[in-house]
């Protein structure tokens, strides 16, 4: 994968495939659902208090997610909050009313020391560092994409030096043209588009998530393929939006490709 690559003469018509990197190319969801139960052990045994509940990973999934809901960071809110909401559910507190008191003064203490708090945190984070596994069909199914001649691109709104790093770690990255670190919207699919011909019936959206993924590309009327993963958020779930293909494996991606543009070679 060369960053700095330019677009040249075969690829002015080219078919563009754009790709989501966490929970499409790899399972970062297992990754973090790991880590989530990490720090839910530590705090149980700092508070003193075991979760009752039966699926542990949601009981800190519903604290997380109303955290990216209400903080202005999304989901890249700051860990401490998490380990803080989730010291104060464990202490009796409604999870509602530990998030806003969060939200609305983040230096809010807890029982626990400030101390313990960093400590648990920075564990979190290093345990979110761990590769993920590579999501089924994915090796295969880029290799054909390149090997048609697709322009793969990953669009995250992460660190671009992290995914590359993923994509090298995997030995993935010499099927990617490059990776772009942006929000998913429709200017962003016509900018790229235009370097590539302008065809948005050539241009496809790979992605786990209906509304950050699917639905920009709806907007710019390229084709979408849905891959869901393993954990839905709650924006998603109750989503009325309608990808155009929906996919268990990565490795039909490239066979939906073909068929969608082979038509259009003809013409």
């Amino acid at each position: 994968m060369n960053s700095d690559r330019r677009v040249g003469p075969s690829t002015r018509s080219a078919t563009v495939v754009f790709l989501d990197a966490d929970n499409t190319l790899w399972d970062t969801d297992a990754v973090f659902a790991a880590a989530q139960l990490q720090l839910l052990q530590a705090l149980e045994d700092k508070v003193g208090k075991r979760v009752e509940a039966t699926d542990r990973v949601n009981f800190v999934r519903e604290i997380d997610q109303a955290l990216a809901e209400r903080h202005h960071a999304g989901l890249r809110y700051p860990p401490e909050l998490l380990v803080k909401a989730v010291a104060k559910r464990l202490s009796g507190a409604h999870a509602a009313v530990a998030v806003r008191s969060l939200i609305s003064d983040p230096s809010l203490g807890t029982a626990l020391p400030d101390s313990t708090i960093l400590r648990i945190a920075q564990r979190f984070r290093g345990s979110l560092m761990v590769l993920p596994e590579l999501r089924p069909g994915v090796r295969t199914g880029l290799a054909e994409l390149k090997g048609v001649g697709c322009v793969n691109f990953v669009l995250t709104e992460g660190a671009r030096e992290q995914v590359a790093h993923r994509l090298s770690e995997h030995r993935i990255d010499d099927a990617i043209y490059r990776v772009l670190e942006a929000p998913k919207h429709k200017a962003l699919y016509d900018r790229v588009l235009r370097r590539f011909g302008g065809d948005s019936r050539r241009a496809f959206m790979v992605g786990d998530q209906l509304s950050r993924d699917i639905a920009p590309a709806l907007a710019a009327e390229i084709n979408t393929i849905y891959f869901p993963g393993g954990f839905r958020p709650k924006w998603d779930i109750a989503s009325a939006i309608r990808p155009d293909f929906t996919i268990s494996n990565f490795k039909d991606v490239p066979t939906i490709v073909i068929e969608k543009t082979m038509p259009l070679l003809r013409t």
